[in-house]
């Protein structure tokens, strides 16, 4: 009816007019998901093919490993005691069989229509990440910033660092096949999102961009030699563990030894210094409570600063400690003179809660710093987001050993972790006790071996199947998600799933 008021093509238009929708909501407006997702589902009802549609779902292997981790879900709640909690899950998680099933029923090809859907994909990220950045930094805007994660407006920092490193990557896809004119304006966006990632400082985002440039330099010299192709896999492994080891190092050097005799008793105004030289009053090398006069740094500080010297910096931690951190840092004396060497920025960051000159500073060294200094302080995870990481993997390993084969049920996950945090005795205050932040012991954890099994089946089978056919974008695209799982419960939130299912689905025909 629609076609014959509207064209034989209406169908095939408005489709694509929903995909694209659907792309720019994956970087702006989980409404804009929601309601594209709706007029999919309407309009493929609505043309009423339902003899093609039966055929096009047979005919596509990639559903299979969906449908089977699908039904998992739901044999899951036969041994589950939170109902209430599994059924909002399959809510979620139906995102992750809706968008393939429509992309396995009308396919977008490889040649315009996908050039059409990851232009809007590009251009919705290129509108967001300047409305963040520039937000953050204040050219419009009245809101102090204290924190990194507060630069992404639209949705979750780490999902967003994401979704940007891979727009680098459809950027660098793109590449391959504009014209002159879009080739600048493409390699432009590709810029611009590698650039974002720096400044925005999310590992995760980080990991994924990596991934993408290793991947694409990989398979293009795979092209050419496979023999050459193994060699630079294996310098960059070699590259990646140098990388590691030469940046862990100020982690694990032996601190510094001082002797309490040997450092100075008085300040230059005749005031005593008190020196801490315990192990765990040392960060990067260096003793925090050493060479420290908190009577001359209290008396300085009420002359720079309005925030009370033994209040709360704009992190809510003790401003003298971030005060006698950020001075350590910078190698000074915590007394009068030490303080005076301070500049107005210095100060500043300082109230902002920033412990080091380092961090105060834009992109990944910051970010850096501000690991080695949560790996160096390792006694109290609470507030620090890798740590967090370290105790949220225990809990779920303690959790697995407990229910390896079949797991506690779709709906009883994060009651399994509330009594595992208790029974562990975990150091993790009642806000920071959540789940995983690791899709693979999520599914073990929930599912059993039957879970992990079927997620890597997901993951592998589609790997293989564009391997055989050469289409390595899309392997580019799983290899980032199985890169990003190990720190992201990236399944078990809506934008996390409708990231995935997009890309699967956009690439379910390995032609494309």
């Amino acid at each position: 009816m629609l076609q014959r008021k509207f064209g034989s093509s209406f169908h095939e238009r408005f489709h694509l007019f929903g995909v694209c929708a659907f792309a720019v909501g994956l970087s702006t407006s989980k409404i804009i998901l929601s309601l594209s997702m709706l007029l999919l589902v309407l309009n493929i009802l609505l043309e009423g093919d339902f003899k093609k549609h039966k055929i096009s779902i047979q005919q596509n292997r990639l559903l299979i490993p969906l449908f089977i981790f699908f039904a998992l879900h739901l044999l899951a709640l036969t041994w589950t005691d939170n109902y209430s909690y599994g059924f909002g899950d399959l809510k979620t998680k139906l995102t992750l069989l809706i968008i393939p099933l429509i992309f396995a029923l009308k396919p977008i090809n490889c040649g315009q229509q996908l050039q059409l859907v990851n232009g809007f994909f590009i251009a919705g990220l290129v509108f967001t990440s300047l409305i963040n950045f520039f937000t953050y930094n204040q050219f419009f805007g009245d809101k102090l910033y204290t924190d990194i994660r507060e630069l992404s407006l639209f949705g979750s920092h780490i999902r967003y660092g994401i979704l940007i490193a891979l727009g680098a990557g459809v950027c660098l896809y793109e590449l391959t096949r504009a014209t002159i004119k879009w080739k600048i304006i493409i390699g432009l966006c590709a810029l611009w999102f590698c650039y974002y990632t720096y400044f925005s400082q999310i590992i995760s985002g980080v990991l994924a961009l990596t991934t993408i440039f290793l991947s694409v330099i990989i398979f293009w010299i795979q092209l050419r030699s496979k023999l050459l192709a193994g060699i630079a896999a294996g310098s960059i492994l070699v590259g990646i563990y140098l990388f590691i080891t030469y940046f862990i190092y100020p982690i694990t050097k032996p601190k510094i030894t001082l002797d309490v005799n040997s450092l100075p008793q008085k300040t230059k105004s005749g005031n005593a210094y008190s020196h801490n030289l315990l192990p765990e009053t040392f960060i990067d090398g260096q003793p925090v409570l050493a060479n420290l006069c908190e009577k001359e740094l209290k008396s300085e500080w009420g002359k720079k600063s309005p925030i009370d010297y033994f209040g709360q910096d704009l992190k809510g931690q003790p401003i003298r400690f971030t005060l006698m951190r950020y001075m350590t840092a910078k190698n000074l004396k915590k007394d009068s003179l030490g303080f005076q060497t301070l500049s107005l920025n210095d100060i500043k960051s300082i109230e902002k809660g920033i412990t080091s000159p380092q961090e105060s500073e834009a992109g990944l060294l910051a970010r850096w710093k501000g690991i080695q200094f949560q790996l160096q302080n390792s006694e109290d995870p609470n507030g620090h987001s890798l740590l967090q990481r370290f105790e949220y993997w225990k809990t779920a390993w303690h959790i697995i050993e407990k229910n390896w084969l079949f797991g506690v049920g779709t709906g009883d996950v994060q009651d399994a972790f509330n009594k595992q945090y208790s029974i562990d005795d975990s150091p993790l205050h009642q806000e920071y006790r959540l789940r995983a932040h690791n899709t693979y012991l999520t599914s073990w954890v929930s599912f059993g071996l039957f879970g992990i099994i079927s997620l890597m089946a997901i993951l592998f089978y589609f790997i293989k199947v564009h391997w055989k056919n050469q289409n390595y974008f899309p392997i580019v695209f799983m290899l980032v998600a199985i890169v990003t799982f190990v720190l992201e419960d990236t399944l078990e939130t809506q934008a996390g799933v409708s990231l995935f299912s997009f890309f699967y689905g956009l690439y379910l025909k390995p032609t494309n």
